[in-house]
């Protein structure tokens, strides 16, 4: 999934098989990803098979956004210290349960009993839209209004602590990277796992107001992290695909006589 966002592009499998050879993941392993992630409906396979393209689905297209939008760094928005409390009836099947716990948490509701779960209702109006698509789609019931809680049980619900300690400590690694000696191939692969591992944390960024985070500024210091590392290593990593791709090699700069 990093190698398709990074391409920006639907890809075939053997430009996914040379994308991935940098970072020593096998044609058979890439092979294997690609059948159990098309049949999971993560990603959506076009085609015939020996000319099939591959790209996100819809949800996991969802997925993607959501988490370019927790790694750019903004202005805080105002919150009016509210929350939303979704009271949803968990499904019988086993999968769809396990789903829909999955989303939930991905979109920063946090359980209070066995059904009900709590954000706050920031950034508006993303987080009311997200309420209410949960309300129709598992037949549940969503209130807004004020919690009486101290923001020491906030910090317990998200694990703030936690969260904040590790994004700090990831986002001083981005920092002390070098990148100028690296041939187009290694920035590619040195922006793959990289950005795998902002990801990675990112995903568990739950969206939360500046008041809720408090002094807590990890995940703040990570997107901004972010963002300095792509400057430095998008382009050459970018010509590295653009090679896959069409293709042709990437030409080396001439050596000074």
């Amino acid at each position: 999934m990093g190698i398709l966002v990074t391409a920006g592009r639907e890809l075939t499998a053997a430009q996914l098989i040379a994308l991935a050879a940098p970072l020593g993941i096998s044609a058979t392993n890439v092979k294997s990803h690609l059948s159990r992630m098309v049949s999971e409906g993560v990603l959506q396979r076009k085609g015939p098979v020996r000319q099939a393209m591959y790209g996100p689905s819809p949800g996991q297209s969802y997925v993607v956004e959501s988490i370019r939008q927790r790694m750019r760094p903004k202005a805080d928005e105002r919150w009016d210290s509210t929350w939303l409390m979704l009271t949803v009836p968990f499904p019988k099947n086993r999968s769809q349960r396990d789903h829909l716990r999955a989303a939930l948490w991905f979109d920063g509701f946090r359980s209070l009993d066995s059904n009900v779960f709590a954000r706050p209702a920031w950034p508006l109006p993303w987080a009311e839209e997200q309420a209410r698509h949960y309300s129709a789609a598992w037949a549940g019931t969503c209130l807004r209004g004020g919690i009486v809680a101290s923001p020491a049980d906030f910090a317990r619900l998200y694990d703030l602590d936690g969260l904040d300690s590790e994004a700090r400590t990831l986002a001083s690694r981005i920092r002390n990277r070098r990148v100028s000696s690296m041939s187009p191939r290694q920035a590619f692969a040195e922006r793959m796992r990289i950005g795998g591992q902002a990801v990675q944390l990112m995903a568990h960024d739950p969206r939360l107001p500046a008041a809720v985070w408090g002094r807590r500024r990890g995940m703040h210091q990570l997107a901004e992290a972010v963002a300095e590392f792509e400057q430095r290593i998008a382009k050459p990593a970018a010509s590295f695909v653009e090679e896959v791709i069409s293709g042709s090699p990437t030409p080396k700069p001439r050596r000074k006589s």
